[in-house]
């Protein structure tokens, strides 16, 4: 299973989220965060991700 971090920069106001560890992007909110991430761990799961980026 995938890891996922969700870390608010103060000097940004923007949440940077993690996956694994690896920096994969920045959110706006929390909840945007969330959102994000679960839906990128979805697509992984699923493969969309691979087929749609090839």
């Amino acid at each position: 299973m995938y890891e996922k971090e969700i870390v608010y920069d103060s000097e940004t106001r923007d949440f940077a989220m993690y996956l694994d560890g690896d920096l994969v992007g920045f959110a706006r909110t929390y909840q945007e965060a969330e959102v994000t991430l679960d839906e990128l761990v979805y697509e992984l799961l699923h493969g969309q991700y691979f087929r749609e980026a090839a």
